[in-house]
């Protein structure tokens, strides 16, 4: 079963990518793009480093 930081994550991962659509289809200016761009990669990293703690246990 997930744990409540798994589901914590993915839901900022979520969020994240929505504002990122969001900011996207409303044409916002390069700096906003550029910011929560930034947001989805470094929540992206953080879904990744998750991932590789799983695999890691599971050896």
């Amino acid at each position: 079963m997930a744990s409540d930081e798994t589901r914590r994550l993915l839901k900022v991962f979520g969020i994240a990518v929505t504002d990122y659509e969001d900011a996207v289809t409303e044409g916002a200016s390069r700096e906003k793009l550029a910011k929560v761009e930034a947001e989805v990669f470094a929540r992206l990293r953080e879904v990744t480093d998750l991932l590789e703690r799983l695999r890691a246990k599971k050896k």
